[in-house]
């Protein structure tokens, strides 16, 4: 009976490190430092012990192994002898009933180890892989200490075939499609909202983005002249309200400035409306700045809005504030300024999407996301100009990933409209 219990003893001191292993092997680090930060010393040993794997690791395999060989000890010849014995009084002959003990000694031995001690114990250790670290580091820190010479020794032997495998150095990078997963996961499992989700997804896309694929494109500019009169000022501003405008005093010269929205309101209301006086020297970001760099810039007030100029210092477009956040949040419904994507008046499965939307956010519309690619485009007029590398004639038609797209209207030799529609319709 004694020896019973010893075995069953030590089939779960083997489950305690089974599950001390896995569980501090997928603990979240976010969540122990968050629990360290409250000041939980389990926690924090728990960061210690994950910060140097080859240390606990080194502790559970010795427990392990050290349980495995007492297991043996106490079910081996002894306890077999004991059974052979019972079973040779039953009237089965002397060697069959000591075989026949010693199988069915090692079956339940080793059933009760795999089920008892491994299976459901990494089982646990996975579904409270944060609240068992927090519980077991201390434990493991203690054992690690003891063992300190045997780990030391094993560590190097490790170290040394792992550097012969040249796989020392090697450590796992998380990349941002892992990244898109975990978020993915936790929108379904209600932990994200939708429009949380979004917002990430774009803070990741923005990420691999220049100013140029955000700015608005020079051909959309509404500018102002030195010459212009009050009139013609207030004509163009209350039918183009922007936030900064540029201003130019000579045909064909340099931008001579930004002459901002709410600065101009002003002087319009106090009836002195000098244009070049009240004009912002003009700042300009190089169209390969990224967009958190642009960022950083806009939003530390100085600056409301900035040219973006090509390589040979010709200005390409405008950037301001509100363009970083559409980026991050989705085109702003506002019909006088941009453009816009709508069904079709007598038919829903297809529609109507300027050539100047944004690409993602055309994706994201059609819930394709995973569609989208890093590119130089940022239209879906120049998704179709660096896909198909011509230019086309209204009427065209080309099929791309299940989505087909019309050329609707041609404004020169600018892509105006586009009537898109899914070949399975189920889907749009």
């Amino acid at each position: 009976m004694t020896d019973i219990l010893i075995i069953i003893a030590l089939i779960l001191l083997n489950g305690v490190f089974s599950m001390s292993e896995i569980a501090l092997v997928s603990a979240r680090k976010s969540k122990l430092s968050a629990e360290a930060k409250k000041g939980s010393r389990g926690a924090k040993t728990a960061l210690r012990l994950i910060e140097n794997p080859d240390r606990f690791l080194s502790t559970v395999q010795i427990g392990i192994t050290l349980i495995g060989i007492l297991t043996g000890l106490f079910s081996g010849a002894a306890f077999a002898a004991q059974l052979g014995d019972r079973f040779c009084d039953l009237g089965l002959p002397d060697a069959t009933a000591h075989r026949l003990a010693q199988i069915l000694i090692v079956a339940v031995v080793t059933y009760l180890s795999i089920v008892i001690g491994e299976l459901i114990p990494k089982r646990i250790g996975i579904a409270m892989s944060d609240r068992i670290s927090i519980w077991i580091a201390p434990l493991m820190q203690v054992l690690s200490v003891v063992t300190m010479p045997v780990i030391w020794l094993l560590s190097v032997s490790t170290n040394l075939v792992v550097r012969l495998l040249g796989l020392r150095g090697k450590t796992a990078v998380v990349t941002e499609d892992e990244i898109r997963s975990l978020i993915q996961e936790g929108t379904e499992a209600g932990q994200v909202q939708e429009v949380e989700q979004d917002i990430m997804e774009r803070a990741l896309v923005m990420g691999d983005q220049t100013v140029s694929s955000i700015m608005t494109n020079r051909s959309d500019i509404v500018s102002l002249n030195c010459r212009m009169s009050v009139q013609d000022i207030k004509d163009t501003v209350f039918t183009h309200l922007h936030r900064g405008y540029p201003l130019y005093c000579e045909k064909g010269k340099e931008v001579t400035g930004i002459v901002l929205a709410s600065v101009l309101l002003r002087a319009l209301d106090q009836g002195d409306v000098d244009l070049k006086k009240i004009a912002a020297e003009p700042v300009y970001f190089p169209e390969s700045m990224t967009v958190y760099d642009a960022l950083a810039v806009l939003k530390s007030g100085e600056v409301e809005c900035a040219l973006v100029c090509d390589e040979f210092g010709d200005m390409q477009g405008i950037v301001t504030l509100r363009d970083v956040l559409e980026g991050l949040v989705g085109m702003i419904n506002d019909p006088a300024d941009n453009p816009q994507i709508r069904p079709l008046a007598d038919n829903a499965a297809e529609l109507i999407v300027d050539g100047q939307y944004r690409w993602y956010d055309f994706l994201s519309y059609l819930e394709a996301e995973d569609l989208y690619r890093p590119a130089a485009y940022s239209t879906v007029a120049g998704w179709f100009l660096e896909t198909y590398r011509h230019l086309p004639h209204e009427g065209e038609t080309v099929e791309w990933q299940g989505i087909r797209f019309k050329i609707l209207d041609m404004d020169g030799a600018r892509i105006d409209k586009f009537l898109v529609s899914r070949i399975n319709p189920d889907r749009l």
